[in-house]
């Protein structure tokens, strides 16, 4: 049971976090080719959104009843 809570959540969180990269990344890509961004700031901006993915995914997975901690 708690394998299977895991690999879901695991799952869910890959599908969420690939949502948002190729949505951002879209963004800045299309803001960069309108002119709007340049590339410093796109660069700088996609540099902090790999860095909140990453601290993102390091939460807990399983919550504490799952686990038996308390």
């Amino acid at each position: 049971m708690t394998l299977r809570q895991l690999s879901s959540s695991l799952m869910n969180c890959i599908h969420s976090n690939y949502r948002f990269v190729i949505g951002f990344n879209g963004s800045l890509i299309v803001l960069g080719a309108a002119g709007i961004l340049l590339p410093a700031q796109s660069a700088m901006l996609h540099n902090l959104s790999t860095l909140g993915i990453s601290l993102r995914s390091m939460t807990n997975l399983l919550d504490d009843t799952a686990t038996g901690l308390r």
